[in-house]
C-alpha cells in the first residue's frame, strides 16, 4: 500500500516510462518533419497554382461561372514566374545568418514557431496580394523566404541535442526528407483543390494547415530534452551519450578554413540545383512538354519526390547500420551513388524523345529517387564533422537551396522558351554535369572524422562521458508532488 503512495525511484521511473514512453524524441521528430514540410509546401504552392490558373476552371462549373473565373485568373509572364521563385531565395539568403545566430542564442522553439506562423499567414495572404498587384505578391513571397531560412538550422540544432548518436543518420535523413515530402503531398493536394475549388483554395488550405502544425509545435516542443516534461531519465541518458556541452562562441574562421566543410556545402549546391530543377519545374515539364492534364499532373509530379522521400529514409537507416566501412568512405559511397546515379538518368532523359511519356516519367522519377542516398553522404557528413556547431554548418546547407533557387528559374526559362523536349534535354545535360563536378569535389575533400575545432577538454563533455554516471543535468524527481 505504501509503495503505491510513495513509490521507490525504480517504481516511479517505470510508471513514468509507461505513461510517456522512452521514444518521445521520435514523436517530436515527426512533428518537426511536418512543420518543415509545411514551410516548404507553402513555397511550392505557387508552382502548381500557375498551372491551375492557365487551365480552364473545371468542368464542374457552369458556363457562366467558368467565364467569370477565367476573367479573374491572373496571368504571369515567364520573367514574373522566375522572380516569384527567386524572391523566396533572396528572402532566405537575407535572413539566413541572423536566423542562425538567433537559433544559437535562444533556441529553435521560439524562432521556428514564430517564423512558421509567419509563413502560414503569408500563404493565406497570397490570393489577396495577387489581386492587389505583383509588387505585393513579391513582398509576401519574400516573407515566405525569410521563414524558410530557418529549416536547415532547425534540423542541425534538433539533431545535435535530441538524437541518439547511433540514430543520427536516421534523424538527419528523416528530417531533410521534408524537401521531398512537401511536393509529394502538395502536388496531388493542389490538383484536387484546384479542380474542386479553384486556385485560391491551394493557398488557403496550405496556410491553415501550417498554422495548425506550428501551434502544436510551440506547445509541445522544448529546446533541450532535459527540459521536456515527457522525457524520462532512461531516454535522457541515452540521448546524452556522446554529447558535448553547448559552446557559445562559434569558431567561424576555423570553420570557413576547413576544406571538408566547403566540400559539404558545394555538394549541397549540386544536390539542390537538381532538386530545384526537378521539383519546381517537373509540373511544367509534365504538363507542357509531355501533355499531362493539370489534374493528373499533380499526381505524376508527386512521383519523383515520393520515391526520393522513401529512398532518403531507407539510405539514412542503412548508413547507420553499415559497419564494414569507415565513415569517410560511407560518405563517399552514398554521395556517389546519389549524384552519379541521378546524373546517369538525367542524361538518359535528355537522349530519349517524348513519344513515350510514361517512360519519360519513370526515368524522371528514377533520377529523383537516386538523390535520396545523399542522406548517407553530405547530409550526414555535415553534423558528423561539425558536432556541437551543427546548427551553423548544417544551417548553411540552406544556402545551397536558396542560391540555386535564384539561378534555376532563370536558367530553365532561358533554355526552354518553347517548352520542347529538345530544349529540355539541354537542361537535363547541364544539371547532370553540375552533379558530376560537385560530387568529384566532395570525394576529394570530405573526411571521416570530426573536425579538430570540435574537440574540447573533458570538462566540456556531458558528465556520463567522464564518469559513466548520470548527472549535472536536471535531476528527475519522482516524489509524489512532482509536476510534469
Amino acid at each position: 500500500m505504501s509503495s503505491s503512495i510513495f513509490p521507490t525511484q525504480d517504481q516511479a521511473e517505470k510508471r513514468f516510462n509507461s505513461l510517456c514512453g522512452t521514444r518521445i524524441r521520435f514523436i517530436i521528430m515527426v512533428l518537426i518533419l511536418l512543420c518543415l514540410t509545411s514551410v516548404w509546401s507553402n513555397i511550392l504552392t505557387f508552382n502548381f497554382a500557375i498551372i491551375c490558373m492557365d487551365e480552364e476552371v473545371g468542368d464542374h462549373h457552369n458556363e457562366q461561372n467558368k467565364t467569370n473565373s477565367e476573367s479573374e485568373n491572373p496571368k504571369f509572364t515567364d520573367n514574373e514566374n522566375s522572380w516569384a521563385i527567386s524572391i523566396v531565395a533572396i528572402g532566405a539568403l537575407v535572413a539566413n545568418f541572423p536566423i542562425v545566430q538567433l537559433v544559437g542564442k535562444i533556441g529553435i522553439r521560439t524562432v521556428f514557431a514564430g517564423l512558421g506562423l509567419m509563413s502560414g499567414i503569408a500563404t493565406l495572404l497570397i490570393p489577396l496580394a495577387i489581386q492587389l498587384g505583383f509588387p505585393y505578391f513579391l513582398a509576401v513571397r519574400f516573407v515566405q523566404g525569410i521563414a524558410f531560412a530557418s529549416n536547415f538550422p532547425v534540423i542541425g540544432a534538433f539533431c545535435a541535442k535530441w538524437s541518439y548518436f547511433k540514430q543520427n543518420g536516421l534523424f538527419v535523413s528523416s528530417l531533410v526528407a521534408y524537401v521531398q515530402l512537401a511536393p509529394a503531398i502538395t502536388m496531388p493536394a493542389s490538383a484536387g483543390l484546384c479542380h474542386s475549388f479553384g486556385w485560391p483554395s491551394i493557398f488557403y488550405a496550405h496556410g491553415s494547415v501550417c498554422i495548425f502544425f506550428f501551434l502544436i509545435y510551440a506547445i509541445f516542443f522544448r529546446n533541450s530534452p532535459q527540459d521536456h516534461p515527457c522525457v524520462g531519465k532512461t531516454e535522457l541518458d541515452k540521448i546524452s551519450v556522446g554529447k558535448v556541452a553547448t559552446v557559445q562562441t562559434i569558431p567561424y574562421c576555423k570553420i570557413l578554413k576547413t576544406r571538408a566543410i566547403w566540400a559539404v556545402w558545394i555538394a549541397a549546391i549540386g544536390n539542390f540545383f537538381c532538386v530545384n530543377m526537378l521539383f519546381l519545374f517537373s509540373p511544367v515539364y509534365l504538363s507542357k512538354v509531355l501533355g499531362f492534364p493539370a489534374h493528373s499532373t499533380g499526381i505524376t509530379a508527386a512521383l519523383p519526390p515520393f520515391l526520393q522521400f522513401f529512398s532518403k529514409v531507407i539510405c539514412g537507416a542503412i548508413s547507420d547500420r553499415l559497419k564494414c566501412f569507415p565513415e569517410g568512405w560511407k560518405f563517399r559511397i552514398f554521395n556517389s551513388f546519389a549524384f552519379f546515379g541521378s546524373a546517369a538518368f538525367l542524361i538518359t532523359l535528355g537522349v530519349i524523345g517524348d513519344s513515350e511519356r510514361d517512360y519519360n516519367m519513370f526515368v524522371l522519377g528514377a533520377s529523383a529517387a537516386m538523390l535520396g542516398a545523399t542522406t548517407g553522404g553530405f547530409f550526414k557528413a555535415a553534423p558528423f564533422l561539425s558536432k556541437q556547431y551543427s546548427h551553423f554548418v548544417t544551417g548553411n546547407i540552406s544556402l545551397g537551396i536558396t542560391i540555386t533557387m535564384i539561378i534555376v528559374p532563370f536558367f530553365v526559362n532561358a533554355l526552354t522558351p518553347n517548352e520542347t523536349q529538345e530544349e529540355w534535354s539541354h537542361v537535363f545535360f547541364i544539371t547532370a554535369a553540375v552533379l558530376i563536378i560537385t560530387n568529384i569535389i566532395f570525394l576529394i575533400f570530405v573526411r571521416g572524422e570530426p573536425c579538430s575545432w570540435t574537440s574540447h577538454q573533458n570538462d566540456s563533455l556531458v558528465p556520463e562521458i567522464q564518469s559513466g554516471k548520470y548527472r549535472k543535468r536536471r535531476e528527475i524527481s519522482f516524489s509524489p508532488d512532482i509536476r510534469y
